[in-house]
């Protein structure tokens, strides 16, 4: 959100109150009673770094504050507060890697398959005189199986990195831990845009409220 024609210090104060006020909710929507592991880091005074994880869920939140030109002296020039919420799964993490690695090695093998293919022909047609169209016709027989065993490969690994992504899904899904987790941090996306549109009005921002009963 940009902060244009505020002065320094205001800008500041909210960027300070956003900072704490954030930091009770986190410690509201996940308490560490509930198994969660929060940890703040402060990288300079325009920039905090909030972390949670529990089990499977992690997430992180990142507060900075920025002007537009550094390069300019002008006090009242555009100053940028961001907020970037992220979560994942660690589930999801290593399908994703796992997929990954599949459509590598599905690529690998189908290069190697096409190459031996190839390598067969040549050498079947290596005593046999044949004219130069028939030396070209082997050529770009050889490239289209090295180029269809590539592709081949690819869209093998693609199918298996995709049924491990549904499978690692599915048991995000049915895992009730993490979807209490999704809650909480939706939970906080909404307050966190609340405090945006409430600054862009120029007010100081609702209250983070604690989490929902159930989530």
């Amino acid at each position: 959100m940009t902060r244009t024609g505020c002065m320094r210090a205001q800008i500041a104060h909210d960027f300070q109150s956003l900072v704490t006020e954030l930091e009770g909710a986190w410690s509201h929507l996940f308490p560490r009673r509930l198994g969660y592991q929060i940890r703040t880091e402060t990288c300079s005074d325009a920039m905090v770094r909030l972390h949670v994880r529990r089990g499977d869920f992690e997430g992180c939140v990142e507060l900075c504050c920025d002007r537009d030109d550094p390069q300019r002296s002008d006090r009242r020039d555009a100053v940028l507060i961001r907020a970037v919420a992220s979560a994942r799964s660690q589930r999801m993490v290593v399908a994703e890697a796992s997929g990954k690695r599949a459509i590598r090695r599905s690529r690998w093998i189908a290069a190697v398959i096409s190459a031996a293919v190839g390598a067969g022909f040549c050498w079947l047609a290596a005593g046999v005189q044949m004219p130069v169209v028939g030396g070209l016709m082997l050529t770009a027989i050889t490239v289209c199986l090295l180029v269809g065993g590539d592709n081949l490969g690819m869209r093998v690994g693609e199918g298996v990195a995709a049924h491990r992504r549904q499978i690692a899904e599915r048991a995000v899904q049915d895992d009730l831990g993490v979807q209490a987790d999704i809650r909480r941090w939706n939970s906080l996306n909404r307050q966190l845009r609340a405090h945006r549109r409430a600054l862009a009005r120029g007010s100081s921002g609702a209250p983070f409220r604690r989490a929902a009963l159930g989530a």
